[in-house]
């Protein structure tokens, strides 16, 4: 039973990858417009990736998880002098991202699956990609991620703000989302020695998400 499930999740991440492929260019324009919403907006997430850098050293480690073409996080990450590790699975998101922002590391990979090495980041940074993977390996990788920052470190992500999952076409493609609730993502976020530092909820319509910031400890 276990095994189907293993296969039933792998399955549900290599349709987020074959998603983001095919719609990559609609989902977001080279010049950082998106097509998807107003949570989309490239100014709201200059504020929050100016929030994080505050928090850090200059030149801090940063990873990316689930970075697409690069633009408009990682590239704002790197506007403020931090060594920026992208990690996205799709190779037609990572290959914009090697033209958009050459000043990132780029790494092509599920962060389901992802082995980084221990205390080698100041923070990492998941915005509007953790809603995609299941929630089983959500919940797996919450500790991963503790184990990837040196004590102190800084988590900061778009989760859930209600319990949803489902499947439906996006832009043109087939597209899997995940959420558990905002008060599960922070007992998680607990259990995973990231304390929680803050939470937001981000209107999006007439739902949203939460944008929630976590120290390693």
């Amino acid at each position: 039973m276990e095994s189907g499930h293993v296969a039933e999740r792998a399955r549900q991440r290599t349709l987020v990858r074959r998603g983001y492929d095919a719609i990559s260019l609609a989902y977001r324009s080279d010049d950082g417009d998106a097509a998807a919403s107003s949570a989309e907006d490239v100014s709201r997430y200059a504020g929050w990736v100016a929030e994080l850098a505050g928090l850090l050293r200059p030149g801090a480690r940063v990873v990316d998880l689930g970075c697409g073409a690069g633009i408009p996080a990682t590239r704002e990450l790197a506007s403020h002098g931090l060594q920026v590790l992208g990690v996205d699975f799709s190779a037609v998101q990572l290959h914009r991202a090697q033209r958009l922002v050459p000043a990132a590391r780029l790494v092509q990979a599920d962060m389901a699956t992802l082995h980084l090495r221990p205390a080698s980041a100041d923070a990492v940074a998941a915005f509007y990609s953790l809603i995609h993977v299941p929630l089983a390996d959500q919940q797996a990788l919450f500790p991963r991620i503790r184990d990837w920052l040196r004590p102190g470190g800084y988590f900061l992500a778009i989760v859930g703000a209600g319990q949803w999952t489902g499947t439906a076409p996006y832009l043109g493609a087939d597209m899997f989302w995940d959420h558990a609730d905002t008060a599960t993502y922070l007992r998680w976020l607990q259990a995973a020695r990231l304390t929680p530092i803050w939470n937001r909820y981000i209107p999006e319509g007439n739902s949203g998400h939460t944008l929630v910031l976590a120290e390693a400890s």
